[in-house]
């Protein structure tokens, strides 16, 4: 089936440039993410920081201090970090093509 005469662009969708920059910068971050967590914990076992808080058995419930807890927390960190990145940079470029 070949494209409609109503469609443009041959069925590809023309997203707003705004909409366009947020989609790039979330991907951007989100590999930067992936990037970051595997090499992060490609060194650093999160077993060591559990192991190193001393926690007392009547403590506060920190049932997400786990290693896979650990491993979530430190992705969503990073992809913050890279989120925040790509915003500035967006911020800092479209000042300067204005």
């Amino acid at each position: 089936m070949g494209p409609q005469a109503g469609d443009e662009g041959g069925g590809q969708r023309n997203w707003p440039p705004q909409l366009q920059a947020a989609a790039a910068a979330g991907w951007a971050s989100f590999l930067a993410a992936c990037l970051g967590t595997l090499l992060c914990f490609a060194f650093l076992d999160p077993q060591i920081i559990i192991d190193g808080l001393h926690l007392e058995p009547d403590a506060l419930p920190v049932a997400w201090l786990t290693r896979t807890g650990l491993y979530t927390l430190g992705f969503f960190l990073f992809w913050l970090v890279g989120g925040v990145a790509a915003w500035l940079t967006l911020v800092l470029t479209r000042g300067l093509n204005r």
